[in-house]
């Protein structure tokens, strides 16, 4: 029987950056009820027994570096606890971080408190992004509601989690054209920094979380109609002027933010594709913050449009990244450190989530939390999502 698993492109980058990002991924569901524990117990052992990823130890290797498969128990996973402090409880499971070394590379909370669960799960990002997190909790909440209503359960396809799906949809020609598109662009002209304080021995993680709703996403909407740009312009425009306006940055300089692209665009065959990483870099350089946000979003619109216009929208810099497949791993891990850099300032929409996905059984999903690894300084990243008519802002 096959124990093994190859270590993807993305892993090994995630595994390599682990100086500037504690690499986790967190989920938050609220539910309108109380979750059945047994029926839960049994969806995700269906589940992750179908994504050999999730049950495998990350081993270091100076040559070639590969996951090893491991044996394990629904208590590795999940754990139960009824409490009057649930955000106490939440944030303490969240401040964890699973070691690469582990036998499991997710854990699962059920946190109850007056006649609801709040499921909370952490996941470590070498495995997957936020997409795939999706699709994985997608599979977990159908398998749920089929054994509450007695029925099979889903079957489950784990396909290849190498980065070369995405050029499996492109013609011959534009995949050799994609093939080359050697350009660094985790390098960035100028040098920004947030105004963090000096680093501390008594420094600790902090989880910062803005929640829009309402009248608020409304005017956004509209903002950005009136301004011919859409809401992502106009959130990244924000993110752009808060940060000269916070750092103290002359408004005249140059700010280069790193906004993340899903590159499951280019793949055809999304039913073949396992839970990974498909996630590609596009690089937002304003010449200077607008004297107004109306101005600054005006310029920020400019800069997205060419942007996707681009023959090969979030390809650009992969090829260069894939020689880490070739290259022995003792050379690729201080030789990425010199050439890619873990982007300064970072910016990820992962759009809208739709939270019906993740209904268990009757229990319907009320709010809803995903944001990515927390950043250590001095970088610095801000996640936002849509989801239960909500606008989530997540440093």
């Amino acid at each position: 029987m096959k124990n093994k698993l190859r270590a993807e492109l993305w892993d090994k980058l995630h595994f390599i950056l682990s100086h500037s990002t504690d690499r986790m991924i967190r989920v938050a569901l609220w539910y309108d009820g109380l979750i059945q524990i047994d029926a839960l117990k049994k969806a995700l052992e269906h589940v992750t027994g179908k994504n050999p990823i999730l049950h495998s130890s990350f081993r270091y290797h100076a040559m070639n570096p590969y996951w090893e498969i491991q044996h394990y128990s629904i208590d590795d996973i999940l754990t139960v606890t009824e409490t009057n402090h649930p955000e106490q409880a939440t944030q303490q499971f969240f401040r964890q971080v699973i070691p690469t070394e582990s036998k499991v590379q997710y854990k699962v909370v059920v946190i109850n408190h007056n006649s609801n669960s709040k499921l909370c799960m952490i996941i470590n990002h070498m495995c997957m992004d936020g997409r795939a997190i999706q699709i994985f909790l997608s599979q977990v909440a159908d398998s749920y509601s089929r054994i509450t209503k007695s029925l099979p359960l889903p079957e489950i396809h784990s396909g290849s989690r190498a980065h070369s799906k995405i050029y499996k949809g492109l013609t011959f020609p534009n995949r050799l054209a994609a093939a080359v598109l050697m350009k660094n662009i985790s390098r960035i002209k100028e040098k920004r920094t947030f105004a963090y304080t000096k680093e501390d021995p008594t420094d600790k993680l902090e989880m910062i979380t803005v929640k829009w709703s309402g009248e608020e996403i409304s005017a956004i909407r509209t903002a950005a109609k009136k301004n011919g740009a859409t809401v992502n312009d106009l959130l990244l425009s924000f993110y752009a002027y808060a940060l000269y306006e916070t750092c103290d940055f002359p408004k005249e300089e140059p700010l280069t933010i790193t906004c993340m692209v899903d590159n499951r665009r280019h793949i055809q065959d999304k039913e073949s594709t396992g839970l990974t990483n498909h996630v590609g870099l596009m690089q937002i350089r304003v010449d200077g913050c607008g004297s107004t946000i109306n101005h600054t979003v005006s310029k920020m619109t400019k800069i997205t449009v060419r942007g996707k216009k681009k023959r090969f929208f979030g390809l650009s810099g992969i090829p260069l990244i894939r020689l880490g497949y070739y290259l022995p791993f003792f050379l690729v891990k201080p030789g990425t450190l010199l050439w890619f850099l873990n982007p300064l300032l970072g910016f990820s929409n992962l759009g809208i989530v739709q939270e019906d996905l993740f209904k268990l059984g009757k229990l319907n999903v009320v709010d809803g939390l995903f944001f990515g690894p927390v950043q250590y300084k001095p970088y610095i990243s801000l996640n936002i999502h849509m989801m239960c008519n909500a606008l989530y802002f997540f440093l």
